[in-house]
């Protein structure tokens, strides 16, 4: 795990907020991540709610709320593990439970997600590259 993302450990999603474009995940401590490629979440029952599902139909009465469904999963749930895959950074928060959150890298161009704490992000790159930015007071 970058050292730049422990602060991840032990966190609560606090609430998510879909944008025109992104998707902000809020967490306790006021620390962040967005995105505006697809993220998934996942649970022992398997795919649980995509960003990509979000205020489609699939047959039922109302459009699916595909941060209703994060809220609910993760409720309560601290995140136990943070770490970006090698080749892509995909950027996989586990919480207690069984559940996890994927920020998928699908550009080689545009940026992927970006995590920021107090005065620091970590970005991941168009292609996977990750850099730190650490903001000037």
């Amino acid at each position: 795990m970058p050292p730049e993302l422990a602060w991840l450990l032990g966190e609560r999603l606090a609430e998510l907020v879909k944008r025109k474009v992104s998707w902000m995940f809020i967490l306790s401590s006021g620390g962040t991540v967005t995105t505006e490629h697809p993220w998934r979440l996942i649970t022992h029952e398997g795919v649980a709610a995509t960003s990509t599902d979000d205020q489609h139909l699939f047959g039922l009465n109302t459009a699916f709320d595909a941060s209703a469904g994060v809220l609910s999963a993760t409720k309560g749930k601290q995140i136990t593990g943070a770490r970006v895959t090698d080749g892509s950074s995909d950027l996989i928060l586990d919480f207690e439970g069984d559940v996890r959150l994927e920020f998928l890298t699908l550009s080689s161009g545009y940026e992927g997600w970006r995590a920021t704490y107090r005065d620091t992000d970590l970005i991941c790159l168009g292609g996977g590259v990750l850099h730190r930015n650490a903001k000037k007071g």
